[in-house]
């Protein structure tokens, strides 16, 4: 069909002979249009190559179509696989992606007028971006639905989708432990990190179960260099430990980096353990013993949230057990297998 002018709205509705309005609650799917109409409508819409503007729609349907994904710092590549999954997840949803990047040392407050903007779904938080009360008013202000990852507000202003990082890090330390490993350190990240705190939580109640404390604590930060710095004090004090436990892969990446340095041989002079499951953990360089995250089955669940969207709905904190993944960073204890690929 020869369209002139381009194709539109109006010139959908003067070849239906209806009215523009009629078009328009053909195309969002309004139920007071039969589906008669409805299919005459989308076969001319088809056959003029009209594509509907996804904005402008959402102006009459109070729906975008597009999920908020709100991220910090770049450096961890776990959070940059977070934006590969969750692209990929929002996709099968039918839902579109925008993201958001707070600045360093902002919080999510400082993104909440753009993704205002947008009319968005809702937004997703990683753990990362610093949030307070102040942010999550701003958001339910502006209509905005929350999920964040890996954080709990009890205030009830947002639901929350984590990973039971506090049983994760007890798993880690009864696998230091049936190793044999009694002089244990810790590279932890940051203080104020609620991450950090329950993984620390869980890795200490494991090893007071045996009647074991840590041996040092040394701070990482979160970051590769802060940690292969924090692993080579460690490894200089006398008597060496015998295990660390890394509070994330990347950090634990940074440590293996630190021993090999310094001739130290992983696993057989000292075992190094971390968590997230991150890519990087599984190459041939560190194949690192971790506790990996479920992170397709926290994002779909956080999607998931979102897309529905119901008013009526209390927000809700999920909690997703992660996985151990025995791989050759640490020794390992009678009773536990290393990953076949990893023999």
């Amino acid at each position: 069909m020869k369209v002139v002018g381009g194709p539109s709205a109006g010139r959908i509705a003067e070849i239906a002979g209806v009215s523009k309005s009629t078009v328009s609650r053909a195309l969002s799917g309004h139920p007071s249009i039969s589906d008669g109409t409805r299919k005459r409508i989308l076969k001319i819409a088809h056959e003029i190559g009209y594509e509907p503007n996804a904005m402008a729609s959402s102006l009459v349907t109070a729906r975008s179509g597009v999920i908020g994904f709100v991220i910090g710092e770049m450096e961890n590549p776990f959070y940059q696989e977070h934006i590969e999954k969750v692209a990929r997840i929002s996709a099968a949803a039918g839902t579109q992606l925008m993201l958001f990047q707070v600045p360093q040392d902002g919080e999510l407050a400082d993104v909440v007028p753009a993704m205002a903007r947008y009319r968005l779904e809702g937004c997703i938080v990683i753990a990362s971006v610093r949030t307070n009360a102040k942010s999550l008013t701003a958001c339910r202000l502006h209509g905005i639905p929350v999920v964040l990852i890996n954080r709990v507000v009890h205030d009830g202003s947002a639901s929350s989708v984590l990973c039971h990082n506090e049983a994760g890090g007890h798993e880690l330390g009864r696998f230091l432990l049936a190793g044999g490993h009694r002089r244990i350190a810790i590279i932890s990240g940051r203080a104020d990190s609620i991450v950090n705190r329950d993984r620390l939580t869980g890795f200490r109640a494991a090893l007071a179960e045996a009647g074991v404390r840590e041996v040092a604590e040394v701070n990482g930060d979160f970051r590769f260099e802060a940690a292969y710095q924090a692993a080579r004090e460690l490894l200089s004090a006398e008597p060496r430990c015998d295990a660390i436990f890394a509070v994330s892969d990347l950090m634990a990446c940074g440590a293996i980096d630190a021993a090999r340095d310094l001739a130290v041989r992983v696993p057989d002079d000292l075992s190094i353990v971390g968590f997230d499951g991150i890519r990087t953990a599984a190459w041939p360089a560190y194949r690192l013993t971790t506790v990996a995250q479920p992170a397709d089955a926290i994002l779909s669940r956080a999607v998931a949230l979102i897309a529905a969207r119901d008013p009526n709905r209390a927000p809700e904190i999920s909690y997703i057990n992660g996985l151990l993944k025995v791989r050759r960073s640490a020794r390992v204890p009678a009773g536990y297998a290393p990953e076949p690929e990893y023999l």
